[in-house]
């Protein structure tokens, strides 16, 4: 009998996983399928800035800005950006992340670097593996957070007194909704975004202040735009591994749940037929 108590509240354990891990798949397919919706703006809207500031990086050719483009060697003073998942249950999302960034970051410049570590799991991260360069952490981050918190980030990079040798941005993509990707960028030095720019028809241009000024300032809202799609692809990919995480969870609950009903059934049925086999032996007596 008592096996078959706690068959039953093993049961009613397994059921309210199922419906968890069922509404978590709900949530994160509604997250993912309104950040999809929103993707091919933001991808037109890059677009354009990358246009629009190597056309006017071409009409002032001699422009240099001390952020942009750091003399110093590129492992001097790195700034690393770790943008990991806000929450959990994501399968091996933030996994195969820190193994790339553990491959992709040395020692050495893990040493020198400054980090800012955005998302709760790679605050954790840095936290056990006792990484104390730390400048800056974003723990709370959501959909309508991004601008914020790439605005932030530029502020942090042009009010530096001495400008970061290089600047590079470890964080996952979705290469497809299946298939999450970790991926290191590099936003300093300033390369060109497009190919093939020597082919771009230089246009007249009248400037109303310096050419350096507006650079100055255009170069600012292009790393924006490139740190905000960095942080857009995370989430998004983040949303798509908490899904197939959700979905593989749900269907094992549901696989396990039927075996355990199975198990449960002929455990009933053993100790009816026993019960019954041992009254009938009473009454033949």
């Amino acid at each position: 009998m008592a096996q078959l108590i706690q068959m039953r509240q093993r049961i009613k354990a397994i059921q309210t996983i199922k419906k968890i891990t069922h509404a978590m798949r709900l949530i994160s397919m509604s997250l993912h399928s309104r950040l999809r919706n929103k993707a091919p703006l933001l991808q037109e809207y890059q677009k354009e800035v990358d246009i629009m500031f190597e056309k006017v990086r071409l009409a002032a050719p001699n422009w240099k800005n001390p952020i942009m483009h750091p003399t110093d060697s590129l492992e001097t003073s790195p700034m690393i950006i770790l943008i990991a998942s806000q929450k959990g249950l994501c399968g091996n999302f933030n996994t195969s992340l820190f193994k790339h960034f553990e491959k992709k970051v040395s020692a050495e410049t893990l040493k020198n670097a400054k980090i800012i570590a955005i998302g709760k799991h790679a605050i954790t991260y840095a936290e056990k593996n006792n990484i104390s360069n730390i400048i800056k952490t974003f723990d709370n981050i959501s959909s309508g957070k991004l601008n914020t918190v790439a605005h932030e980030i530029i502020k942090i990079i042009s009010s530096t007194k001495k400008p970061y040798s290089s600047i590079t941005v470890v964080a996952n993509s979705l290469k497809s909704f299946f298939v999450q990707q970790p991926k290191t960028t590099s936003l300093i030095p300033l390369s060109s975004s497009l190919e093939n720019t020597t082919t771009m028809p230089q246009e007249p241009y009248t400037w109303e202040q310096a050419p350096n000024k507006i650079l100055d300032d255009l170069s600012l809202q292009y790393l924006s735009a490139k740190l905000y799609h960095l942080l857009f692809e995370s989430t998004l990919a983040e949303q798509a591994a908490r899904f197939i995480s959700m979905d593989n969870s749900t269907r094992n609950a549901k696989q396990l749940l039927e075996d355990t009903q199975i198990q449960y059934n002929k455990l009933r049925q053993t100790k009816i037929t026993s019960e019954l086999t041992e009254l009938s032996a009473s009454f033949q007596n």
